[in-house]
């Protein structure tokens, strides 16, 4: 029901800014949340081992190691999309201002929207490949999906301040 008197288009307005104001200082964390770790899988005569730390394994394959090769997947995925990521942002702000969304639901959206950008970037990498014992080992050239954990532990987690 649209508002009628000055005092119930003060009262929108103030809601509105306040919202404006949360969207302003709140934010998204998109990416392997602390305390997520792999869990016990068998595949074929191999078994991945439970309790390794998500986010390590992720910031290895993202940074590379003495023995694992860089392969940016998190930098690479919101570089390759800044536009895109933008335009989201800049829709969501328009929806909060117009009262067609909150900040909680607009922040829900971005990350669940950084979330699949990392996710395609995973399954879209093949460069570096992998090397030749880790394809034996795995019986797949595909970087950085072996049992699947990486990518499905991807998460946001949306910070109201």
């Amino acid at each position: 029901m649209a508002p009628q008197t000055f005092k119930e288009y003060r009262k929108l307005y103030d809601q509105r800014i306040a919202e404006i104001e949360k969207f302003g200082s709140s934010y998204v964390k998109i990416g392997f949340q602390e305390g997520s770790v792999t869990k016990s899988q068998v595949k074929g005569n191999r078994r991945k081992e439970a309790g390794k730390s998500m986010p390590q394994i992720a910031a290895e394959n993202e940074f590379g190691t003495k023995t694992i090769p860089q392969r940016s997947f998190m930098r690479t995925s919101f570089d390759e999309n800044r536009q895109r990521i933008n335009n989201a942002i800049e829709s969501e702000y328009e929806k909060i201002i117009t009262g067609q969304s909150t900040t909680r639901k607009s922040l829900n959206l971005l990350g669940l929207f950084g979330v699949d950008l990392i996710q395609e970037k995973i399954r879209a990498i093949h460069y570096p490949p992998n090397s030749p014992n880790t394809i034996a080992m795995k019986g797949s050239s595909k970087p950085l999906i072996d049992f699947d954990q990486m990518v499905q532990s991807v998460r946001h987690k949306v910070v109201m301040k």
